[in-house]
Parts: C-alpha cells; sequence; structure tokens
C-alpha cells in the first residue's frame, strides 16, 4: 500500500487530543477550534505523525495563533496504479 501525506504546524496543545485522542487539557474554544480543524481536514482516514521532537513558534493551524508548534504529517493510503505491460 503506498502513502502521501498533508504537513500542518500544530499547537502544542493540540497535539495530546490529535495523536491519543486525550481533550482533557483543551478549553472549551480550544475544543471548538480543533473539532473545526479535523472537520476541515482534506482526507478523514488518515494517521497523524510528528517531524520533529521540539517545537517551533509558528502560526498553528488549528488555532490560527502563534504559539510553540510541532510539524506533523497526516498520512493517509493512495490507491496504488497498476501498469499494464
Amino acid at each position: 500500500m503506498n502513502f502521501d501525506y498533508y504537513t500542518f504546524n500544530i499547537g502544542s496543545p493540540f497535539l495530546s487530543a490529535i495523536i491519543n485522542g486525550d481533550h482533557s487539557g483543551l478549553s472549551d474554544q480550544e475544543e471548538t477550534d480543533l473539532n473545526c480543524f479535523m472537520d476541515n481536514l482534506p482526507v478523514k482516514n488518515g494517521h497523524f505523525d510528528l517531524m520533529e521532537d521540539e517545537g517551533n513558534f509558528s502560526r498553528c493551524e488549528v488555532s490560527g495563533l502563534y504559539s510553540d508548534c510541532v510539524e506533523t504529517r497526516l498520512y493517509f493510503p493512495v490507491a496504488e496504479t497498476v501498469s499494464s505491460v
């Protein structure tokens, strides 16, 4: 199976919710922002993976605010092409 990915800068407060499904540390507004982000992803059957160990100060694609963010990738399966011989 082949995979492709989308890259996102995600703020540190959202990582546990995205990776582990643990929303306990989020405020009501952060949870609303995260739900909106997840609902508008280009693919629904993907898997997030962290690409960095340390954050960088950039614009979070979930909240739209500048914060300590981590580059993440959303991997998703793509159809394999069959070549005819």
